[in-house]
């Protein structure tokens, strides 16, 4: 983001008033960046006690515009060393600042002047031209590549905080060109970003103690909860006190004019929110500036979303509705999974006293003798293939499990009929899988087969084991357990050999030449 430190000082100018388009040049095969801004220029000139003005804000700390009373009322760079920061780090680093007809450039390799001229340009327009390349000597053990795509993604999230003011971003290696110019600000940024909006209007509000100021926007949409939070056109990703303030306002009101208790996370986690603040002092909680400190941002926010959402009840009262009724399904939801839970629990208990007392019922359950991870566990269909596998099984190492009809299926039923399902209670105690524990290691059986009849029905009993398996302990799918074994329809016999037909298509195929057919 070393770029963003160079478009602070532009959007500076613009948060003051000055320019109205800002131009940003990016070589990926360069690996260079240029930001032209069309502002007052950067003031340069040599002052009475021999200091450069311009050298001196680009490379000395505490130097520049921004530590002069009153220069900027809201600026995201007031530490005043980004810039300086980029110079240093900078490879090569030229800037050049035109006023009132007269332009200044100083030219940098590793921090250190090596150029510095002035000149008449008379008819140019104000400004400040900034480029640079990184040094990959400071930056060796990092990425230090620039992305014409990531920077316009940037760009377009900070064009929304200046209305008005267009960003113009150009590849330097393609000539592919991205404008951006957000003409309802933060608005714009909502309306851009919410997924399915669940109700109509974008809803708005500000809040000012006369020095700082604070603006919002938000919508309900099916996208999980985002926030976005701005100090003086600068993002912070941490957030900090505005989002402090928001999330305990949000919660206090909302759940005051529903006459409702939601849970403040279950509010919030369809919300799509934007806090722009514009403060004459940010405090920010390291260079970075990825987290905004000062308190008075938190009771700006909250008095804002207090605002906002009551006059979102009193102008929108349907829509207000929708959102209050959304919640209400979702706390229903909630407690049917809770009451799930429950359930699974109780499951797990059923599961853990049988294996205590190594009690199943003898008529579904049939055990292998040795149990463990070479052991398989048979799924028969009904108690007479029950009873045909059980003669000629293995019985050392195959068990056998009768299916009666067919078991619940677990893709389209809530848990609490899923757990409440005898069926497969009996095959998680056989298998020993507890719900939300699996651990191969504790299998009673290292593979299951499924051995059901080789007609639609099977079919679909096995389809319903297996839904079982995937919706209950996926990973026993995943490291290759389940066996499908397919028991063939025909056994043609002749002298010696066998046949083996596993459909009707198959055996009336080779019908003609078999002498003898046992079904």
């Amino acid at each position: 983001t070393r770029w963003a430190e160079i478009i602070n000082n532009s959007t500076d100018e613009a948060i003051a008033g000055y320019g109205k388009q800002i131009d940003i040049f990016v070589s990926e095969l360069d690996n260079r960046v240029v930001v032209q801004d069309y502002g007052r220029g950067v003031p340069f000139g040599i002052r009475p006690d021999g200091e450069n003005v311009l050298v001196s804000i680009y490379s000395r700390s505490h130097t520049g515009g921004k530590f002069e009373e009153g220069a900027y009322k809201n600026s995201s760079g007031l530490n005043g060393i980004g810039a300086k920061c980029v110079c240093l780090s900078s490879k090569c680093f030229t800037v050049q600042s035109t006023r009132d007809g007269i332009c200044a450039e100083a030219k940098f390799e590793q921090g250190i002047l090596k150029k510095y001229q002035e000149f008449d340009c008379p008819g140019s327009h104000n400004g400040t031209f900034v480029e640079f390349k990184p040094d990959p000597e400071v930056f060796k053990n990092g990425e230090i590549g620039y992305s014409y795509d990531r920077i316009c993604h940037d760009i377009q999230d900070i064009s929304y905080l200046y209305t008005g003011v267009t960003f113009n971003v150009k590849n330097f290696d393609t000539g592919k060109t991205q404008s951006y110019c957000a003409k309802n600000g933060i608005v714009d940024f909502v309306k851009d970003n919410v997924k399915k909006a669940l109700h109509s209007h974008i809803i708005t509000a500000a809040a000012t103690d006369g020095t700082d100021k604070v603006e919002i926007a938000f919508q309900w949409g099916s996208q999980r909860e985002e926030s976005y939070v701005f100090v003086n056109g600068l993002r912070c990703p941490e957030g900090g006190s505005p989002i402090t303030g928001a999330k305990t306002a949000i919660t206090r009101t909302f759940n005051s004019l529903s006459k409702q208790n939601f849970d403040g996370d279950s509010i919030r986690q369809n919300l799509f929110y934007v806090i722009n603040c514009s403060v004459a002092q940010p405090s920010f909680a390291n260079q970075t500036k990825s987290k905004i400190n000062n308190a008075s941002l938190r009771t700006l926010a909250s008095n804002a979303f207090s605002d906002a959402l009551k006059q979102m009840k009193l102008k929108f009262s349907s829509e207000f509705e929708t959102i209050v009724e959304m919640l209400k399904k979702i706390a229903r939801a909630e407690a049917a999974a809770e009451k799930a839970r429950r359930q699974v629990l109780e499951a797990v208990k059923d599961i853990e006293k049988n294996q205590k007392k190594k009690v199943f019922s003898s008529d579904k359950l049939k055990d292998a003798e040795f149990l463990g991870p070479n052991a398989t566990l048979l799924i028969a269909e009904g108690d007479s293939a029950l009873g045909g596998l059980a003669q000629g099984r293995d019985y050392t190492k195959y068990g056998i499990m009768a299916i009666r009809g067919k078991i619940i299926n677990c893709l389209s039923n809530p848990e609490e009929k899923i757990f409440n399902n005898e069926e497969i209670k009996l095959l998680l105690s056989a298998m020993n899988i507890v719900p939300g524990k699996y651990n191969a290691k504790n299998l009673r059986y290292g593979r299951l087969a499924i051995c059901t009849d080789a007609d639609s029905d099977g079919y679909h009993i096995g389809l319903l084991i297996m839904a079982a398996l995937q919706y209950l302990a996926p990973d026993f799918i995943k490291e290759g357990r389940l066996c499908w074994l397919r028991s063939p329809l025909y056994i043609v016999t002749n002298g010696k050999t066998e046949s083996y037909y596993f459909t009707d298509e198959e055996f009336n195929k080779a019908i003609s030449n078999k002498d003898e057919i046992i079904s």
